[in-house]
């Protein structure tokens, strides 16, 4: 029987993601559109990869109104152990773009985050 330690070395975790994305805002800092792209690490073998993107990709605006969006998602098969589904199923990593889309607009216009996409 595996150590709790060694069973996360060599079995899957929740899904590493990378997003990349284009966004079109307002000088008030409203949003306008939004092209993303959301690449999923889904390990070596299928498990749960493509409901997993799924749930980012519909989940990555969070609490944002975005009237334009084109979402891609690709998940990307590499040699690292299988990933599964862990609580949020995805959402959280798809939220976590939205939650860097605001925060890149509140820089680039020198507001406070909150003042964004309101």
């Amino acid at each position: 029987m595996l150590d709790r330690d060694e069973d996360m070395m060599i079995t899957g975790t929740r899904h590493p993601f990378l997003g990349r994305y284009k966004v079109a805002f307002t000088k008030e800092g409203k949003l306008i559109g939004c092209d993303i792209q959301i690449y999923s690490n889904g390990g070596h073998t299928m498990d749960l990869s493509f409901p997993v993107l799924q749930r980012a990709m519909f989940h990555f605006s969070n609490a944002y109104f975005i009237p334009n969006v084109r979402v891609n998602g690709y998940v990307c098969k590499t040699n690292i152990p299988s990933n599964t589904a862990f609580r949020g199923f995805g959402a959280p990593q798809g939220m976590f773009f939205g939650e860097n889309m605001i925060r890149d607009v509140a820089i680039f216009l020198r507001k406070d985050p909150l003042e964004v996409s309101y």
